[in-house]
């Protein structure tokens, strides 16, 4: 039982650190118009990068790309509402 105690707090420390990434990611975007394009672009050439990594298995990469993937939303989703899109 104790496996699966420390992997709830694994999972609810990686929500937090998720949240965290987020309101990062809001505040450089909405501070700044083109830092949200660069950030954007980088997010994005990190997730080819993983999509391409041989040393991920498919669920490591499915949780990585699925973070990324957030990120670059939430950064497109603030643009547009910020009227910068």
């Amino acid at each position: 039982m104790k496996r699966n105690e420390d992997i709830e707090v694994l999972s609810g420390q990686l929500v937090a650190q998720n949240m965290l990434l987020q309101m990062l990611l809001g505040q450089v975007t909405l501070h700044g118009p083109d830092r949200g394009e660069e950030l954007r672009h980088g997010l994005k050439a990190g997730l080819g990068a993983i999509k391409g990594n041989p040393n991920m298995t498919q669920r490591e990469k499915f949780g990585c790309e699925k973070t990324l993937e957030d990120a670059i939303d939430t950064i497109d989703q603030l643009r547009a509402k910020a009227g910068r899109d």
